[in-house]
């Protein structure tokens, strides 16, 4: 009894493609995704930016260490706060360290010297790479410098650390505004997916033959719904749950828009490959994780396997979510941004054409 019970259940199970999809194979491709995603275990050679780093040979000899440890690579030198800025908007450096414009002249007096430690706290791992590793190497620096001193002193360097684009060190800052992107594409590619399999199930046809009219008319149809949706997330839940509004209503309108018409058209192309309703919901529930992984939302995307990178790009939400933070939390310029919009106006125009040829069918 006990064995035919057995046979039946499973009989059930692979017989339903989802059911197997989930029970099956989901934990391997999630398991390896993520191992992948994360093989490093932690970041080391995060990029910094020093700032008076050719004072003298105290201040060189610091910069040498930094470059020397394990978790920090100074990837570049700068003269003025400006520039180290600069870079941090472009996400060439995920932290800068500055050294007082008499750092030198203070350790000569044996007066404390003075650096500033600045990390990206959108990231939370490179941040911690950025200040761990720096804290480590001005302890290092101090010990050398003491021992070659006689009688006590206080500590020679003394640090100020500061939290950019994320001051209290919050979760909801750090995770939600790539949540709520990637909330719209999940979304989309489940409803648009639903009613493409819905009206093929029924036999129904739009009113017009064009599938260019058809594919205009419901982009708009979606574009209406999350024109609402989204707009309300993006400012009065920002304002409501105080999350970081640093950029203009243009420049984050600029990245919304090429998303929302990324994601609609790509929503379209993928619903033609489903025949029944509930098809579409274990397939695109699926792809959830796989796409947040991607994103960068909690690995900064650089620190991918080359491979995987690239992959993630051919999502509208890896660029959308870098470009969104970028501007709106980082309060960039839509030239810091270019390449992730260009991108994505790409991904607009090839999913278009899919949705096109989709639609037609």
């Amino acid at each position: 009894m006990i064995f035919s019970v057995i046979k039946d259940e499973w009989q059930s199970i692979w017989r339903d493609e989802g059911v197997v999809l989930i029970a099956v194979f989901a934990l391997f491709i999630y398991g390896v995704s993520y191992s992948l995603g994360y093989g490093s275990e932690v970041l080391n050679d995060v990029p910094i930016a020093v700032v008076g780093g050719e004072q003298g040979a105290t201040s060189r000899r610091l910069v040498r260490m930094f470059n020397a440890s394990q978790q920090l690579r100074v990837a570049h030198e700068v003269a003025d706060m400006s520039e180290a800025e600069q870079l941090l908007r472009e996400r060439k450096v995920w932290g800068v360290v500055a050294l007082s414009p008499t750092f030198e002249h203070d350790l000569f007096a044996q007066r404390q010297g003075r650096v500033a430690i600045l990390g990206d706290a959108s990231y939370f791992l490179a941040y911690r790479e950025v200040v761990e590793g720096a804290v480590a190497t001005i302890q290092q620096m101090n010990a050398e410098i003491v021992e070659g001193r006689e009688g006590a002193y206080n500590p020679p360097i003394i640090y100020e650390q500061r939290n950019l684009f994320n001051p209290l060190l919050g979760y909801g800052i750090f995770v939600m505004p790539a949540i709520i992107l990637l909330i719209v594409q999940q979304t989309a590619l489940i409803a648009v997916g639903m009613v493409s399999a819905t009206r093929r199930e029924q036999g129904l046809r739009y009113s017009s033959r064009s599938p260019f009219v058809i594919t205009i008319g419901r982009t708009l149809a979606y574009l209406a719904i999350y024109a609402l949706t989204l707009g309300f997330m993006l400012t009065v839940h920002y304002w409501w749950f105080d999350y970081p509004m640093r950029g203009a209503w243009w420049r984050c309108l600029a990245v919304v828009v090429p998303y929302l018409l990324g994601v609609i058209f790509m929503a379209q192309m993928v619903g033609a490959l489903f025949r029944r309703r509930e098809s579409s919901i274990v397939w695109l529930l699926w792809f959830s994780i796989p796409f947040l992984l991607v994103s960068g939302v909690s690995l900064p995307p650089e620190f991918f396997p080359q491979w995987l990178y690239w992959l993630g790009r051919a999502v509208p939400s890896s660029s959308a979510v870098e470009a969104w933070v970028a501007v709106q939390t980082m309060g960039a310029t839509l030239a810091d941004v270019a390449p992730k919009l260009t991108l994505l106006w790409i991904l607009v125009a090839v999913y278009g054409v899919g949705a096109v040829v989709a639609n037609r069918k």
